[in-house]
C-alpha cells in the first residue's frame, strides 16, 4: 500500500505547509522546508485519540492525536490558507487518519484507541455545558409575556430549550470518552462530523 499524504498549515508563523506521510508501518512529519523532522513507527504508539471538536472559527475541526513512547502529535483536519482563511481539508484527512490507525493496528495491536475528549476534560465540560444550559433555561422561563402572546411565547420559549437542549446532547454523545475496538467504530466516529 502506497503512503498517504497530508499537509497542513498550523499557523500564519509558519512559512509553509508541513507534510504528514502515512506509510503502512511508520509516521513521517516533514517541516515546511522539506527537511524530515521526525518518525514515528507504529508499533511505538502507544494511543491514539479522535475527537470532533468545533472551536472558535473551525466549526468542522476534527482532530487525531497520537502519543508514542516520548511524543505526542496533534493533527488537525483545519488549515490555514495564505489568505488567513481556514480550509476544511477532511477529504485528504479522513483517509489519512484511516491509514495511521490501520497501520497501528497491524503493527501494535496493544495500543490503545479512543475517541472523545479526555475525562477529566470531559466531565468538566459537561458539568459548565449543563449549569449554562440551567441558566438559559430560567432565563427564557422568567422573560415576561405580553398579553394575548401567551401561546407563541410558550412554543418560542419552549421552541428554544428544546434546540439548546440537542445541541448540548449531541455534543455530550459525539464528544464522550469511548474505546474504539473495530473498523465500524472508526468510521462512526469520523462520521460524527457530517451528523
Amino acid at each position: 500500500m502506497s503512503a498517504i499524504e497530508y499537509r497542513r498549515r498550523a499557523s500564519l508563523s509558519h512559512e509553509g505547509e508541513a507534510l504528514w506521510r502515512a506509510h503502512c508501518d511508520k509516521l513521517e512529519y516533514f517541516g515546511p522546508s522539506g527537511v524530515l523532522i521526525s518518525t514515528l513507527r507504529y508499533r511505538n504508539v502507544r494511543r491514539i485519540r479522535l475527537n470532533f471538536s468545533p472551536a472558535r472559527a473551525q466549526d468542522t475541526r476534527f482532530i487525531m492525536e497520537v502519543t508514542g513512547l516520548r511524543s505526542r502529535r496533534m493533527i488537525s483536519n483545519t488549515h490555514l490558507a495564505e489568505s488567513g482563511q481556514l480550509e476544511d481539508r477532511s477529504e485528504v484527512f479522513f483517509p489519512f487518519v484511516r491509514q495511521v490507525v490501520s497501520g497501528v493496528w497491524k503493527e501494535n495491536p496493544d495500543a490503545e484507541f479512543v475517541a472523545g475528549e479526555p475525562p477529566a476534560v470531559y466531565w468538566l465540560l459537561l458539568g459548565v455545558n449543563a449549569a449554562v444550559l440551567l441558566a438559559l433555561m430560567a432565563l427564557v422561563l422568567s422573560l415576561p409575556v405580553l398579553p394575548r402572546n401567551e401561546a407563541l411565547a410558550a412554543l418560542l420559549k419552549a421552541g428554544l430549550m428544546v434546540f439548546s437542549l440537542g445541541l448540548m446532547l449531541s455534543w455530550a454523545i459525539h464528544a464522550r470518552p469511548r474505546r474504539l475496538r473495530s473498523r465500524r467504530d472508526l468510521e462512526h466516529v469520523l462520521a460524527a462530523r457530517s451528523d
